[in-house]
């Protein structure tokens, strides 16, 4: 009589257990989906892709501190980036690769990406510019430039928030963002 009960139970968790990782699968697949886009507005240099993959409250920074909010900031500066010859010789080297994606709440993911451009000139000097790579080793322990917040406040996800670094422009204030989300490597 005992063992109904036990088994019910049983079956329940597992249930539950099974739809719980079928419904990350899910989120986690529309996470990626979002990143393929966003990658592949840059890689065609189509600010409106792009700023389409970002809230309309969003925040991004670039490696350079330009600080940006919402969508339609985000795309007026990138129509202007996109069209310099200067940005329009890089090339990216790699495909991206999502190093971490953790679902920290049911509607927040962070993700953390590795990408490689070469090939970008300074549109003022002229001169050629170091390859930006989102990735750097410190303390023989990857280390990621880019961190990605996507919310699902509105029953999909987009991007909130968009921070890049470069190793040479590595701050404090970067290290202190890094360390209080507590979730990367």
């Amino acid at each position: 009589m005992m063992r109904l009960p036990i088994a019910l139970s049983v079956a329940i968790f597992a249930l539950a257990l099974q739809t719980a990782h079928a419904r990350q699968r899910t989120e986690e697949a529309a996470i990626r989906t979002v990143l393929a886009r966003e990658t592949e507005g840059w890689d065609k240099f189509d600010p409106k892709e792009v700023a389409s993959t970002f809230t309309k409250d969003a925040i991004w920074q670039n490696p350079f501190g330009v600080r940006l909010h919402g969508s339609a900031e985000i795309e007026t500066f990138l129509t202007d980036l996109m069209a310099r010859p200067g940005f329009r010789a890089g090339k990216s080297t790699s495909p991206t690769k999502i190093l971490d994606l953790r679902l920290t709440s049911s509607t927040t993911a962070a993700v953390w990406s590795d990408e490689r451009i070469e090939g970008l000139v300074n549109d003022y000097s002229g001169n050629p510019m170091q390859p930006r790579h989102s990735y750097y080793k410190k303390k023989n322990m990857p280390s990621p430039h880019r961190v990605v917040i996507l919310d699902s406040g509105d029953g999909y996800f987009s991007i909130s928030v968009c921070a890049e670094t470069r190793d040479d422009l590595r701050s404090p204030v970067y290290e202190e963002f890094f360390n209080t989300l507590a979730i990367g490597p």
